[in-house]
């Protein structure tokens, strides 16, 4: 099911300037190490950005499992994608909560599968974009029968 305008655009501003936000400090961060009090205030305000733009990213996907995702898997259309998504950002979420609430033994692991799968999603989320725009074809079920989206989902096309 495709989304509405809005709906798209906040799912889309907010998956940016997530991964915007956290690819800068990683370089800024881990990869030029800076050392400089400017550029360590630089590295605060982008990992402060990362942070809130990640709850606004939760709320706005949060907003899709109502029609989109249901939709989605009753009519069995882009999956793998949806699922791997799904998978993805749940993996960032319980990572960002070890990186901030769990101890220092589990820092390092957290951090480098949180950067792992946070690169991963520059892939995972055009791919199910682009696939979803492009599924044309009807979702046929286990049983073989052409799936037909409940009565209020059609409305909303």
């Amino acid at each position: 099911m495709r989304l509405g305008f809005w709906q798209k655009l906040s799912i889309f501003a907010t998956a940016t300037a997530v991964g915007v936000s956290g690819l800068l400090w990683f370089l800024l961060h881990d990869v030029f190490a800076a050392e400089s009090d400017e550029m360590a205030d630089i590295a605060h305000m982008l990992l402060v950005l990362h942070g809130v733009s990640s709850y606004a990213l939760l709320v706005a996907i949060g907003s899709l499992l109502p029609v989109h995702m249901r939709s989605g898997w009753q009519r069995r259309r882009n999956l793998l994608t949806g699922l791997t998504v799904t998978g993805v950002i749940a993996i960032l979420g319980v990572t960002a909560l070890v990186l901030y609430y769990g101890g220092e033994d589990m820092h390092a692991p957290a951090k480098w599968l949180h950067l792992i799968f946070g690169f991963l999603c520059f892939a995972v989320f055009p791919a199910h974009a682009f696939f979803g725009e492009r599924s044309p074809k009807p979702a046929v079920n286990t049983a073989g029968n052409t799936v037909r989206p409940a009565p209020y989902l059609e409305r909303m096309h």
